[in-house]
């Protein structure tokens, strides 16, 4: 059985204690070798062993050559070189005001210092003392130079996104990290990862140097486990999940890809899985949702609120997706670099490549899609889950005159400053998270030969077909699935079809009213 850890992110503490490494150090070498540059950016979501990487470079650096016996890098290293290493760690940096912040950046330069045995040679300017710790490593070092990695960057200012001391804290990190790009001659290799990428038009705009790998087909499984990486390195701990599941070894690797699988940092890449949801599986022998144990940014759920967004179907520039500035945050952008969606396809027009994104697996589409029906409601989760279940009960029971009474209930709760910006793309998604959120099986403007049909709700006896209108009658929305013949789609699918058409008033902000018509499973057949 493999010794697995979920909560260590110290390369020698992992290796030493024993736990399984999954062997990421090749990756590791096209960047640190100095083949392809020199100082390199990575934006990853959380939990996909960014802090792991930065401690296993700086280990590397050292030449602790010891922790990487077997490892792909070890014959490939000089390892009779060494260079001190600044390590910036800012996980645990997100200060409420600029002093404070200017402090902590001070104490971790300090204890560095300490670390590397030479003085510290503070300034009231945070970017002085820099300067200093990065001059003063470098000429500890014989050719001049030293290792400079940044773990966390931005996290100073993720807490302040949507706030309005976004720019003086986007302005103080851009100053602060101006310090890499002019003294990068001090430099023998940089390595900075966040969890977001901003514009170059904002922190980025003295970074123009770096090499961002983000998408980069290079760097496209470093972080996360390749299915070939799992079933090479966990085979013992997958078959004692599986035995605790009645499952067998192939049963129980697919609900992991199922549940953990789906993350694309590449266009053209294979999909990775989630290293420590995956970690969390193995040791507890159980599929369940460890994403949700860590709560939705706040920053998210504030931009979410502001605007919904039609999750069954979101397409995006590759520009917009790849950056965005601070004080004006875009939200699909956020939701792709904190992992809440990932790549489906791309569309290549010339020289414009446009995204399809989608949720990556069950674990996020579950514990996402829960707090986005509490954004957009403003009602606990605990609370939204019980009009959710009644609701997708209502369907599975072919009952939908309780399935509109359900929604009615739900919509009469939501406060009236959450319905403000009414439009009928607002209404469909409210009501398409209340059922995925829940597992049903609901798709959205889905593609016919005349059209789109606003939702599609397939259970394994039924198909209801909806469609969405916003103070205009019912009638008229039955009208269009009818003289459309949406229905026709599924002409095959030997299940009952049921139309329904809603009505929603602006006035009342709740359903006012809905047409509904059976068509039975053989008429669907000769239709």
């Amino acid at each position: 059985m493999e010794k697995i850890s979920t909560d260590i992110y110290t390369f020698s503490e992992l290796r030493n204690e024993g736990f399984t490494y999954v062997d990421k150090t090749d990756a590791l070498y096209a960047m640190a070798s100095g083949e392809f540059g020199k100082q390199f950016f990575i934006a990853r979501p959380r939990r996909f062993g960014k802090s792991l990487a930065v401690s296993t470079l700086k280990s590397l650096f050292e030449g602790r050559r010891e922790l990487f016996a077997g490892l792909a890098i070890e014959p490939k290293w000089d390892w009779s070189k060494r260079w001190p290493v600044l390590h910036l760690d800012m996980g645990s940096t997100q200060p409420p005001s600029m002093p404070e912040l200017h402090r902590r950046w001070r104490t971790i330069l300090a204890n560095e210092c300490r670390r590397n045995e030479i003085p510290f040679r503070d300034d009231e300017k945070p970017i002085t003392a820099f300067e200093n710790v990065v001059n003063d490593l470098a000429a500890k070092s014989p050719d001049g130079r030293m290792v400079l990695l940044v773990d966390e960057y931005d996290k100073p200012l993720l807490g302040h996104l949507m706030k309005p001391d976004i720019t003086e804290f986007r302005d103080a990190l851009k100053a602060f990290y101006s310090v890499i790009k002019t003294l990068e001659s001090k430099q023998r290799f940089s390595f900075i990862t966040g969890v977001s990428k901003f514009s170059k038009a904002s922190i980025f705009s003295d970074l123009n140097n770096l090499n961002d790998w983000t998408m980069d087909a290079r760097a496209a499984t470093l972080f996360g486990y390749t299915h070939g990486e799992v079933l090479k390195n966990f085979p013992g701990s997958i078959h004692s999940l599986a035995e605790a599941n009645g499952l067998s070894d192939e049963g129980a690797f697919g609900e992991i890809v199922k549940w953990y699988d789906g993350y694309r940092f590449h266009h053209a890449a294979e999909p990775v899985i989630n290293p420590v949801s995956l970690g969390l599986c193995l040791q507890k022998r159980e599929f369940n949702n460890y994403w949700s144990q860590t709560a939705m940014p706040t920053f998210l759920i504030d931009i979410l609120k502001s605007r919904p967004f039609d999750f069954s179907c979101i397409d995006i520039d590759e520009a917009d997706l790849g950056n965005y500035e601070p004080d004006r945050p875009k939200g699909v952008t956020l939701l792709y670099q904190t992992g809440y969606l990932t790549i489906k396809s791309f569309v290549q027009m010339s020289a414009v490549r446009r995204y399809s994104l989608k949720l990556p697996n069950l674990e996020v589409e579950n514990s996402f899609l829960r707090d986005v029906v509490g954004a957009y409601t403003g009602q606990e989760c605990d609370r939204t889950s019980g009009f959710s279940f009644a609701a997708g009960q209502a369907l599975y029971a072919h009952d939908v005159p309780k399935f509109v009474k359900s929604l009615k209930a739900f919509f009469a709760d939501i406060p009236y400053d959450m319905t403000d910006r009414q439009n009928e793309q607002m209404w469909q998604t409210v009501v398409y998270v209340v059922l995925r959120s829940i597992g049903v099986n609901v798709n959205g403007e889905v593609k016919t030969n005349d059209g789109r049909i606003d939702m599609v709700v397939d259970l394994p006896n039924d198909i209801y077909l909806v469609e969405f209108k916003l103070d205009r009658p019912a009638s008229e929305a039955m009208e269009q699935i009818k003289g459309k013949d949406y229905a026709g789609k599924y002409a095959l699918s030997k299940k009952r079809i049921t139309l329904v058409g809603i009505s929603f008033s602006a006035a009342k902000r709740t359903i006012a009213e809905e047409r509904i018509e059976e068509i039975p499973p053989a008429s669907a057949q000769a239709g």
